[in-house]
């Protein structure tokens, strides 16, 4: 447990918060490319407690600023998009990307206010079909995160996201849980002697795997990065000399990689709206050949989060509090469903949301399968002491780190061989 002090340095991020502050040196995923399109309308975005707008311009450049006009605070969300910049409807004001005045119609192009006002505009990248933000000090960026999934072509990629109402901690530490797949997630997940690796079962949603132990054993290696786990179970077959092993990473601050299906790369993203509202992107990509539509479609429904059935046009689950996430309470009684939900991502953000905005952890009682959820806990407070108190880099960028060498693993080891020997990638 965290005392409630502890609590709130790890959670809050808005305003001056020390996390945020922190958080804010990392590059942080603001939107997905293919949600801009040139002079096309602009799009709201809410990161770290502040309301902006993203656009594309008429270049393909891409600009993030503050919502409100610095002139009067009409909304940019409602501009014209148009010649390289945003045209306020109010007065006609217009900013490009960085947020400078070209054009002040009412005020005859006043050169001492263009000279002095400009809109808060933050540093942007696009790679891996993600526009990634810098929040922090001026010139302070740091190296950019480009993982792994970055380096394929975009038909090798499957991006989703939702709107989660809870803070982005309890979200992170849904990943870092490797435990709960046996429970929560038993409709999908179902042991099998004939799977040496996790694989979907047919054109089904269903994902076999060697080992139904529902008591995993934990180990854990601090890197430069953060950390990687394994959650170690018995497998089906010779359960005595052979072992199933799933490697996951936490890389700070907020992302879990994770042992996708078969073939396959994924990556969490686990991104603060505000102190009580988190964005998840989940970024899944094949390692061998092009997704078609079909399997596109079906990653998105193992997700649950399929547009227009699960999520808004504005990525809020449809399936929500106010209707109590829809669970099917029949479906449970008849042990057609185990969970009353669907989707694996949809059951982890249910069960995260239901905690409460922000869960004090003062009150929880943990057991010896959290020690994940522990060292992620510790390794962020101290990161966030260190960096407010004595000036330290953020952990992870007091290094160089080839962020496409990580990726979540499985393995079968034997008493023989070790998870380290065998799970090579996320070494440091």
């Amino acid at each position: 447990m965290l005392t409630p002090e502890d609590n709130e340095l790890l959670c809050r991020i808005t305003g001056q918060k020390p996390m945020g502050k922190m958080v804010r040196r990392y590059w942080i995923p603001a939107l997905f490319s293919d949600e801009l399109e040139s002079d096309r309308q602009p799009v709201r975005v809410r990161l770290m407690g502040e309301n902006l707008v993203a656009f594309r311009d008429t270049n393909g450049d891409v600009g993030l600023i503050q919502e409100l006009c610095p002139h009067r605070g009409a909304s940019l969300f409602l501009a014209r998009n148009e010649k390289c910049g945003l045209r306020c409807l109010y007065h006609g004001w217009k900013y490009d990307v960085s947020g400078k005045i070209l054009d002040m119609p009412t005020e005859n192009n006043n050169e001492a206010i263009i000279n002095r006002v400009r809109a808060v505009a933050y540093p942007v990248h696009e790679t891996g079909g993600i526009i990634w933000a810098y929040m922090g000090p001026e010139g302070n960026e740091p190296p950019t995160m480009d993982f792994e999934f970055t380096k394929y072509p975009d038909s090798h990629l499957v991006h989703t996201k939702v709107h989660i109402e809870c803070n982005w901690v309890q979200c992170l530490e849904g990943v870092l849980d490797s435990a709960h797949a046996n429970y929560l997630h038993s409709d999908t997940f179902k042991p099998t002697a004939n799977s040496f690796s996790s694989d979907y079962r047919g054109e089904s949603l269903v994902v076999d795997r060697p080992s139904g132990d529902g008591q995993p054993r934990f180990e854990i290696e601090n890197t430069d990065y953060g950390f990687r786990y394994a959650a170690i179970r018995k497998a089906i077959t010779e359960e005595l000399n052979r072992f199933y092993v799933r490697v996951t990473l936490f890389v700070a601050p907020f992302y879990g990689l994770f042992a996708g299906q078969k073939d396959w790369g994924a990556l969490q993203a686990f991104v603060p709206i505000d102190d009580e509202n988190t964005m998840l992107f989940f970024v899944r990509y094949n390692l061998k050949q092009p997704v078609d539509d079909k399997e596109r479609e079906r990653q998105i429904a193992w997700s649950g989060l399929i547009p227009g059935i699960d999520i808004d046009k504005n990525f809020r689950m449809i399936r929500n509090r106010k209707n109590n996430w829809l669970q099917d309470r029949v479906a449970m009684e008849t042990g057609e469903s185990a969970s009353g939900l669907r989707g694996v991502q949809m059951e982890d953000a249910v069960v995260q949301e239901s905690m409460g905005p922000i869960f004090d952890r003062s009150t929880e009682h943990l057991g010896t399968t959290d020690i994940a959820v522990v060292r992620m806990r510790r390794l962020m407070l101290q990161s966030v002491r260190g960096f407010i108190k004595e000036g330290k880099p953020p952990l992870g960028l007091n290094t160089q780190i080839s962020y496409e060498k990580l990726r979540g693993e499985e393995a079968i080891i034997t008493p023989e061989t070790t998870w380290q020997g065998t799970c090579k990638l996320g070494q440091t």
